[in-house]
């Protein structure tokens, strides 16, 4: 059987002089073919359909190399649509092609069908094919075409709590993790903007479902002669996402990376290792506020040293925040969704409140309508799988959250209520969990232990996410960034 094939083709912009009176204008299809369990093929594109046909020819978009000659051809009769697609290999080997049917209905048609290559058996697919207010429109990506790309593997680390980070016992508990480095084809003492990727795993800088984000924010940087690292914070700790299991990685795995990538880009001969920012959604965006915590940067980085832009994004401000924040003079903006109910804003309203007291350079952009993944390419939906811990439940437990004292230890409210839970007294999860003889392996078992507990006795799953909101927040982000790295 052949290998996994995910195609990332996506988003072409069509002009035409006349449209068929009924099926005109724009429309989108979202198509994934599995074999079992295993994902074979996905694609997401938007298309103007004229005189109730299309056809897409991606071979000029083609950037990876092992695919050409890609065709998909749509056809309305009446109420019903067929896709057909077609492709190639570029090392040999046959043809793939595919098929997608379905009826229209309020606009809206649920696409079955199926997908394969050369001699190999079919795979079935589900999709949708529905029509969308306009075209997307994007810059054309000469930039990240150009781009230097380097791979660079770094060792980091896996405190289960900050005072982990403070006293540097952190350095006990090393693991070996990779970033890409994506730079302009010239100059020197470049910024660049370090991207921590979400629960969903560093399949966030290739999914499909991203790409007008992902390439579109890394296009406009590189435009701006910025550079980008993005972290692969789960691979070299054995996870692929932490979707459904936040305990699978700590949390504090994303700041600590964040905070060694920041050492060893400062030593990077191309790079100015004074004007670097961070950016995040959701556990990416959490990366992205704690590192602006001083107790953090003074630790790893040293007094004085601290990342100089923020852009924390649809983040979790009911988990790993300190009581009392100290913050770093790090120019910041959060960027949240009005909407979202997996992580709702209003606890970050009253920190960021609690970080302007203390001097910070920190704004708060709410935005109406905005839910979880307000980036991505994908209608909104109801994930499953997802955790909720910032829920009436949880919060009757912990009104304000997980959070920190002073000293980098959950607070005495934390303690109470997972030694209720966990059947532990508050002096025995302290020990083990804090002291200075405490090992990595017991202090995570008990950071996972009190996870698995509030998962049973609060958490909920089932919040929105999805969103079309890509080109809005490049628009936000990428002078935010550009301003700010001056």
């Amino acid at each position: 059987m052949m290998k996994k094939i995910l195609i990332f083709l996506i988003f072409l912009l069509f002009s035409a002089s006349s449209f068929a009176e009924q099926y005109s204008n724009s429309w989108k299809m979202n198509i994934q073919c599995k074999n079992g369990g295993d994902k074979w093929f996905e694609a997401h594109f938007v298309v103007d359909v004229i005189d109730d046909e299309f056809t897409l020819d991606l071979n000029s978009l083609v950037r990876w190399g092992w695919q050409k000659n890609i065709i998909f051809e749509g056809k309305i009769n009446k109420n019903k649509v067929i896709i057909k697609q077609k492709f190639e290999w570029t090392g040999g080997g046959g043809l793939g092609t595919g098929i997608y049917k379905g009826k229209i209905k309020d606009n809206k048609a649920k696409l079955k069908g199926n997908n394969q290559w050369a001699n190999s058996d079919p795979v079935s697919c589900n999709g949708e094919f529905f029509k969308v207010d306009s075209m997307p429109t994007f810059s054309p990506l000469e930039y990240l075409d150009q781009a230097v790309r380097e791979v660079i593997e770094f060792t980091s680390y896996n405190p289960s709590y900050p005072i982990q980070i403070m006293n540097k016992s952190y350095l006990k508990i090393p693991v070996k993790i990779s970033g890409e480095l994506i730079l302009p084809p010239g100059g020197d003492n470049l910024p660049v903007v370090v991207v921590v990727h979400s629960s969903g795993g560093p399949s966030e800088f290739t999914d499909v479902s991203q790409w007008t984000w992902r390439n579109g924010f890394n296009n406009e940087l590189l435009k701006n002669n910025i550079g980008i690292f993005q972290i692969d914070s789960f691979t070299g700790r054995g996870a692929k996402q932490t979707v459904d299991d936040q305990s699978k990685v700590v949390l504090h795995a994303g700041e600590m990376d964040a905070l060694i990538a920041h050492k060893i880009l400062s030593k990077h001969p191309r790079i100015d290792g004074k004007r670097l920012g961070i950016t995040g959604l959701s556990r990416g965006g959490m990366a992205a506020t704690n590192i602006v915590e001083k107790r953090y940067s003074d630790a790893v980085l040293g007094p004085d040293n601290y990342f100089k832009a923020s852009l924390p994004m649809a983040i979790d401000c009911w988990t790993n925040i300190f009581e009392n924040p100290l913050p770093t003079p790090t120019k910041t903006l959060w960027l949240l969704g009005a909407d979202d109910d997996y992580t709702p804003p209003d606890l970050c309203i009253s920190h960021v409140e609690k970080l302007k007291a203390q001097g910070a350079d920190v704004e708060i952009l709410i935005m109406d309508g905005w839910v979880h993944d307000f980036y991505g390419d994908t209608p909104i939906e109801i994930c499953k799988d997802c955790v909720i811990f910032n829920n009436e439940a949880c919060s009757a437990h912990l009104p304000n959250g997980l959070t920190y004292n002073d000293e980098g230890t959950p607070s005495n409210e934390v303690y109470k209520y997972f030694s209720k839970i966990t059947n532990k007294s508050i002096e025995e999860l302290m020990s083990m969990a804090t002291s200075e003889d405490t090992t990595w392996e017991i202090a995570y078992q008990v950071y996972y232990d009190m996870y698995k507990s509030m998962y049973l006795d609060c958490a909920t799953r089932g919040p929105k996410i999805g969103g079309d909101h890509a080109q809005e927040t490049i628009d936000i982000a990428v002078p935010f960034f550009v301003n700010a790295l001056k």
